[in-house]
């Protein structure tokens, strides 16, 4: 099908001045499209910590219709103006607001900047209709919170608090919970409203109350918890345990320990837990702590035992020196009481001039209180071990342990080899009768 060709004539006046139009058009779209762009450009990639006005003000002066300059240059007057100043930033975020009055940071941040200079009520609607945009969002609930604490409306400042916390857990939760304690302190009726009704925030609270080493407030809000809640917050509980361990508040963290564990990993107080070595777990608080060292090898011997079918065995090939084997026990005991202890060492090709020997240490003060008598040398069956020792008035804990004696009276000594193998079994503590 043929198609008809158009001829412009441009010599015609009619038509160099269409043209002309046309021309001059373009060039006014593009000369306001590239202001734009540089000015959107400016106001996206522009750094607020330099705190360059001027610059801001040069986005803004392109592009006068985009909400984004003016926001930019309300945070820059914002941080940059003096407190008796900082009230000019408002009408850009509101500027802002009427080009996009959907976009919740906009709101946001014209709460923030009359909060700052004194209108609440202003800032508080702000926050309110920045929340109502973004529900999901974190931090306009977060400032809302802070305001109407400082308004005195604690209730309805701690439920969005809350809210902010469970969006930012790990930045969030830590300054939430220290608000709680800076308005409530040791107020337990108000600090359980406040975190709500859910059994791991208050473990959380317990939780951040001992790692600040304020652990009878710590105990108190992990006591309101249930023995069903208290299990299913073995992962708080740990962090607790190793803090209150670090503390020295060793019945505590035994108590607490018992209350997340199942039966059968239960630790009773005055006794060595596993003292056969028969039970492979993962190692607890109050388990065995075994680390091999250079040139010493530590495991379980199921070929060779007192009693049961399995033993601790060291195998030593050590050329110098090693003086910290690294095998102990934290065992909770009672204050002011006698205890006796006993062990059984077996030992073959055993030849050093400092062989192992059982050490009793208070957990509480690091004093040495017993010493079982040094491993003989050479090949030997199951010889028993025992030492004697009685607790003082703030022992909690004793740390059962496994050293070598020195080879010389020079405890410095850096020579001090040792070679053959060794094994331990059946330790029993008790108290003295």
């Amino acid at each position: 099908m043929p198609r008809d060709l158009i001829q412009l004539d441009s010599r015609r006046l009619p038509t160099t001045i269409l043209l002309g139009l046309l021309l001059l058009s373009t060039l006014l779209l593009s000369y306001y499209a590239v202001r734009w762009y540089v000015g959107n450009t400016l106001a996206e990639y522009f750094n607020t910590d330099e705190s360059n006005v001027d610059l801001a003000k040069t986005a803004v002066a392109l592009a006068p219709n985009d909400p984004l300059t003016h926001w930019t240059l309300g945070e820059v007057l914002l941080k940059e103006m003096p407190l008796e100043q900082m009230s000019i930033s408002i009408p850009e975020y509101e500027k802002a607001i009427s080009l996009s009055p959907n976009d919740y940071r906009f709101w946001n941040s014209l709460g923030v900047a009359c909060q700052r200079v004194g209108e609440t009520d202003k800032a508080e609607r702000a926050f309110r209709h920045a929340i109502e945009l973004a529900p999901s969002y974190t931090y306009p609930h977060w400032y809302l919170g802070n305001l109407l604490l400082r308004t005195g409306r604690y209730d309805q400042a701690f439920e969005e608090l809350r809210v902010a916390a469970d969006g930012d857990a790990e930045n969030l939760r830590p300054q939430f919970f220290n608000l709680v304690w800076q308005v409530y302190e040791n107020d337990l009726t108000s600090i359980l409203k406040a975190l709500g009704g859910s059994a791991a925030y208050r473990a959380e609270f317990a939780r951040y109350q001992i790692a600040q080493r304020r652990f009878d407030e710590g105990l108190r809000i992990w006591g309101t918890l249930s023995a069903e809640e208290k299990k299913s917050s073995h992962y708080s509980a740990g962090f607790m345990i190793k803090d209150l361990v670090d503390g020295k508040r060793f019945h505590d963290g035994l108590k607490m320990w018992n209350e997340v564990v199942g039966p059968e990993r239960q630790v009773q107080e005055s006794k060595v837990t596993d003292g056969g070595f028969e039970t492979v777990v993962a190692p607890g608080f109050f388990d065995w702590q075994v680390q091999n060292e250079p040139g010493v090898q530590i495991g379980i011997d199921t070929a060779a035992s007192h009693g049961g079918s399995r033993s601790l065995r060291f195998l030593f090939q050590v050329r110098s020196n090693t003086r910290t084997m690294s095998t102990t026990q934290l065992v909770p005991v009672a204050y002011n009481t006698s205890y006796d202890f006993e062990g059984y060492v077996r030992t073959q090709n055993l030849n050093s001039g400092g062989t192992p020997l059982i050490q009793i240490v208070d957990a509480t003060t690091n004093g040495l209180l017993a010493s079982t008598e040094a491993a003989p040398n050479g090949d030997n069956d199951w010889n028993r071990l025992s030492a004697a020792f009685k607790t003082g008035p703030t022992t909690e804990a004793v740390i059962i342990r496994i050293v070598r004696a020195p080879c010389s009276d020079d405890a410095d000594s850096q020579v001090c080899p040792i070679f053959g193998a060794l094994w331990y079994d059946d330790f029993n503590l008790q108290r003295a009768k």
